[in-house]
């Protein structure tokens, strides 16, 4: 009976927290790689032309998702630069 009076604690590990000032841009793509929608884009700029300034100036905040998506993760400050 003691033994069920006994707990064990284990160490709770804690979910990592997406930083507030990080910009999040989704990307999907039709299956011929035309940029369909992208989020964040200005005015009178086409889809494909936000895709490559964003991709060559956060190339490594960008990540390939399944079924013809992705998104970029770029910090603030950087965004802004772009």
């Amino acid at each position: 009976m003691s033994a069920l009076a006994k707990r064990i604690e284990l160490p709770v590990e804690e979910a990592p927290v997406q930083k507030v000032d990080d910009v999040l841009i989704h990307v999907r793509f039709s299956p011929s790689a035309e940029v369909l929608t992208i989020d964040r884009l200005p005015e009178s700029v086409a889809p494909k032309a936000w895709f490559d300034r964003l991709f060559l100036g956060a190339t490594p905040y960008y990540r390939t998702l399944s079924n013809g998506r992705g998104f970029f993760r770029i910090p603030a400050e950087v965004f802004a630069a772009i």
